[in-house]
């Protein structure tokens, strides 16, 4: 039996798209963190009327809020591709089934 070329670039696909959802769970962790930290330095800065340290953690918010939003906008484009993939292979099933196409002259 000849396998589809779909079946395998969705295989890849889904792949791609679990890392991709790993990395935008880290993103999310990261700058979840990165404002737990901002928050306490912004508090402590308020009492002593101290704000040196914060340009440095504002910059690492906005890195870190860049990521998560590069990290989601990944997510998305591979469940398009996920998406795309599964329809072309349905159709391409749904096309053996009816005998339109035979299995060895698929890709």
């Amino acid at each position: 039996m000849t396998y589809s070329v779909y079946a395998n670039a969705l295989r890849d696909a889904y792949r791609a798209l679990d890392e991709a959802r790993r990395a935008r769970r880290e993103a999310a962790n990261t700058l979840a963190t990165i404002r737990e930290t901002l928050d306490l330095v912004l508090e402590t800065a308020y009492q002593k009327q101290t704000f040196g340290p914060l340009n440095r953690l504002f910059d690492e918010e906005e890195a870190a809020l860049a990521a998560q939003e590069l990290a989601i906008a990944m997510v998305r484009e591979a469940e398009r591709r996920v998406s795309a993939l599964s329809t072309a292979l349905a159709f391409e099933n749904g096309r053996i089934t009816a005998g339109q196409v035979s299995p060895g002259r698929m890709h």
